[in-house]
């Protein structure tokens, strides 16, 4: 395999989720014990997240069993209103 076979490749795998946190619990004031790289519901609905550059939102209408991706720091408590939040390292 040549060098930018290689890169690529590592590239690809550092994208794939490297392990799950199999529940999360929101908070408002307190940040995830390591930063997520995406999450999943079980139930539909929004999610409101701090992410890593300090900026907040809410990934609005989110689908069960759908990655959303993002460097998150911590799933709020206001304006969640999903369940059954997995994080993806």
């Amino acid at each position: 395999m040549g060098i930018l076979a290689e890169q690529l490749k590592n590239q690809k795998e550092a994208q794939v989720p490297q392990g799950i946190i199999d529940t999360i619990t929101t908070s408002d004031t307190t940040k995830l014990v390591k930063p997520i790289r995406a999450f999943m519901v079980t139930a539909p609905g929004n999610v409101s997240v701090l992410m890593n550059d300090g900026s907040s939102g809410i990934y609005p209408g989110c689908v069960a069993g759908t990655q959303y991706m993002g460097k998150i720091l911590r799933i709020n408590t206001t304006g969640t209103t999903a369940t059954g939040i997995k994080g993806l390292l």
